[in-house]
């Protein structure tokens, strides 16, 4: 059983756009997909609109792993705070939380309606803040804890967990004091993290398997790609020098220790499908590209049950 992103090739706006890419997701052999539409921005679904996203999958079989939440309006940078923008539920601006928390909400009721029980939400961390700003810090984390603990009922009482994603422009220090904070104040029944491969190679480098070993109980969604990492140590801390790394190309094109990613997801509570979250950058048409990621994604089925049987 295999997944893909919906936004591989962009975000169709049409809604035949929209069916259309789940047609081509089935046809190329995939199981199920992960909705990432509206992934980054203040867009509030409809119920009918999640009523006839579900339709579309049932006519094609597909079913659905995880929701890619949004964290609100789209922001200029993320290793820095520069005020506060729209529905952002680590906001300092109360009823501008609430709105974060409310969105949120908005996304968990999709994955409802899909038939998923995970959403996978970015946090992002302006640690260059923190770093000039230990008192800014502390009410970051006060804000986006209460934000938290106002989903938790909300999350459990429809079964769907909140999955936090490792994010690619931040230091694996951060990173690490960031999931510490969150698992010791949120069992796994509620909270766990999404691990994106291809930011973990860029962030992370040659301790690119760090994060999946230390938190490999909490491992209940995956975004797997592939990059061939920064190009010298100078793009360290440079958010738009490393985001132009994040190439979301399919697993084996790049650098990533598939072998020894493998090993640990195989240890873990992940449940199949597993879930590849590419971008269609290349000259290959569609066609082409969908057929080469699905092969790719065979392959990793492979090496993944080799482990789970040792």
């Amino acid at each position: 059983m295999l997944a893909l992103n919906t936004d591989y090739a962009g975000e169709g706006k049409n809604l035949s756009d929209l069916r259309e890419t789940l047609k081509k997701i089935a046809d190329a052999g995939f199981s199920h997909i992960h909705w990432c539409h509206e992934w980054d921005g203040d867009y509030t679904y409809s119920i009918y609109e999640m009523m006839q996203i579900r339709q579309w999958m049932d006519e094609m079989g597909l079913k659905a792993k995880a929701v890619h939440a949004t964290k609100g309006t789209r922001k200029p940078c993320g290793d820095t705070h520069v005020g506060d923008f729209r529905r952002d539920y680590t906001s300092e601006n109360e009823y501008n939380r609430l709105a974060g928390v409310e969105l949120i909400k908005n996304r968990i009721d999709l994955a409802c309606t899909l038939g998923t029980s995970e959403i996978v939400l970015h946090m992002l961390l302006p640690y260059l803040t923190f770093e000039k700003d230990p008192d800014f810090e502390q009410r970051y984390y006060q804000q986006a804890c209460a934000s938290f603990d106002e989903l938790q009922s909300y999350c459990k009482t429809r079964g769907v967990r909140i999955c936090i994603e490792n994010m690619l422009d931040t230091p694996i220090e951060h990173q690490i004091k960031q999931f510490d904070l969150l698992f010791s104040r949120y069992d796994r029944e509620y909270m766990g993290i999404c691990i994106d491969t291809g930011h973990a190679l860029i962030s992370n480098g040659p301790r690119m398997l760090e994060l999946p070993k230390r938190y490999c109980d909490r491992i209940y969604c995956v975004h797997l790609n592939d990059n061939l990492s920064i190009p010298s140590d100078s793009y360290y801390r440079q958010e738009a020098l490393m985001c132009s790394c994040d190439l979301h190309m399919p697993p084996f094109d790049g650098k990533y220790d598939w072998d020894g990613f493998l090993k640990i997801l195989a240890k873990s509570p992940y449940e199949l499908p597993l879930l590849m979250e590419l971008s269609l950058r290349s000259q290959e048409t569609e066609e082409e590209f969908l057929k080469r990621s699905y092969k790719a994604g065979c392959r990793l089925m492979e090496l993944w049950k080799s482990y789970q049987n040792q």
